[in-house]
């Protein structure tokens, strides 16, 4: 593809960096590598130093590129939910752009007062009236800049030009809609969960229509949940009955764990793969986390699949 230059995603957690590179080769898109590296210490993204975050991140990264050198100038980065501040409100279309901004900021000054919402930067899903919400509105995505900032330094101090950074579910939608065509099609549910939040997405032909991310105690917590976000509502009318498809990723999802949520919620979910519609390149196939770990690797891999 003319234009297209080979692009790394990376996924930042507090334990560890994943990387998945997609490379252009031979007249293709292909899957160049997928790896991880753990800190050498726990990083806590919300109150660490920069120079601590940096420190920890550059010695994963080191580890990463001495296994396998990058061949991609392009880095986009996927941060985890407890650094992002979402809502879904009613929003007046007649609004300019910079106008439905700061209405947004306004609102999430509201939600979240002790947030730094000057900071902000903000992106927006309008979502038109339909079948389950009967008005628009607007799934808000906020984030400090400090966050672009920090990835920005790092990229300058590895060579590296910074594209995109976004929320892990967000970046794992992408990866699901490449994998899986059937999903622009119907009302679809996404999940996504590790040891801290659970988040889900809903969609209609292939548009999010919402985002819910609720913080967990346990996954204990997780099956009554579901089953709470999936039963109708005055303001969200779905039915599990009514969903199409339904898919999950995270960290750790087990076989164990999707059967408990097929027995509580009457629902199949599909544990999906993210390089299902790629090829990778031959030394892929003795990777562990191509053939065992791939469902954790779903926000590096759709964040590296994304052009625009």
């Amino acid at each position: 593809m003319a234009g297209f230059e080979n692009h790394a995603g990376f996924t930042i957690s507090s334990s560890k960096l994943q990387l998945v590179e997609v490379i252009y080769k031979n007249g293709q898109f292909m899957l160049g590598n997928i790896d991880e590296a753990y800190f050498s210490e726990p990083v806590n993204l919300e109150t660490d130093k920069e120079t601590k975050i940096i420190s920890l991140l550059q010695g994963a990264f080191n580890e990463l590129v001495i296994k396998n050198p990058l061949k991609s100038s392009y880095a986009s980065f996927t941060l985890p939910f407890e650094l992002f501040y979402m809502m879904q409100v009613p929003y007046d279309n007649t609004l300019l752009h910079q106008d439905l901004v700061e209405e947004f900021r306004w609102e999430l000054s509201v939600l979240y007062p002790f947030a730094p919402h000057k900071d902000f930067t903000i992106q927006y899903i309008e979502v038109e009236k339909n079948n389950l919400i009967d008005f628009n509105s607007a799934i808000v995505i906020a984030l400090a800049r400090k966050y672009l900032q920090l990835t920005l330094n790092f990229c300058a101090g590895n060579n590296l030009k910074l594209k995109f950074v976004d929320n892990i579910h967000l970046a794992s939608e992408r990866a699901l809609s490449i994998s899986y065509p059937m999903t622009n099609r119907g009302i679809i549910l996404s999940v996504y969960f590790n040891n801290k939040f659970l988040s889900l997405i809903f969609s209609v032909d292939g548009k999010p229509v919402r985002l819910k991310v609720i913080p967990l105690n346990d996954a204990g917590e997780i099956p009554a949940l579901l089953l709470a976000e999936t039963s109708t509502n005055p303001s969200f009318k779905i039915s599990r009955g009514s969903i199409n498809a339904a898919f999950i990723t995270g960290d750790e999802i087990s076989d164990t764990i999707i059967q408990t949520l097929k027995n509580a919620l009457g629902i199949e979910f599909i544990y999906f793969n993210p390089f299902d519609k790629i090829k990778p390149e031959p030394a892929l196939y003795d990777n562990k986390y191509f053939s065992e770990k791939f469902n954790s690797f779903s926000p590096a891999a759709g964040i590296a699949y994304r052009l625009a």
